[in-house]
């Protein structure tokens, strides 16, 4: 069983992969192709390269300077209340912000510090506030966490 080659119109066994006679590349999709094997490795080498840069460029961008917000943000006011059961006791923590800037803010992270009555430094945690405090308005939520220290 033989083929004609697409190239220089000989006859050629179907198992060959080069044609004897011009010796071009008979299969388009071989791996051993030299064309396949070089775009193979071009597009390797140009998503390394774009990844390379964005890297360069992410390492270079210092981002948005959020330093004039530093103050945009309050608490108005905070509760908290604690939850004894029998397993593991619990703070509920309820938080109210005001947002005065002109940007709207989504799952603000909080520094929670709990004090005793003398003003005395017990325990911290890192709560997150869910939910969209708009510009020039409120945002009430609850912070649930663990006590590290015993109640």
């Amino acid at each position: 069983m033989n083929r004609l080659c697409p190239y220089c119109a000989e006859q050629v066994s179907k198992a060959a992969k080069i044609c004897p006679r011009c010796r071009q590349w008979l299969s388009v999709f071989s791996w051993r192709n030299p064309t396949v094997a070089a775009l193979v490795v071009c597009l390797c080498g140009l998503i390394c390269l774009i990844g390379f840069l964005v890297f360069f460029q992410r390492l270079l961008d210092p981002g948005m300077d959020f330093t004039r917000y530093r103050d945009g943000i309050s608490v108005v006011e905070s509760r908290m209340n604690l939850q004894a059961n029998d397993k593991q006791p619990m703070v509920n923590v309820v938080v109210l912000l005001t947002n005065r800037t002109e940007v709207a803010w989504k799952n603000v992270q909080m520094d929670l510090r709990f004090y005793d009555r003398t003003g005395a430094f017990i325990d911290a945690d890192v709560g997150w506030g869910r939910g969209i405090i708009v510009p020039h308005g409120e945002l009430a939520f609850r912070i649930k966490t663990q006590p590290s220290h015993p109640l």
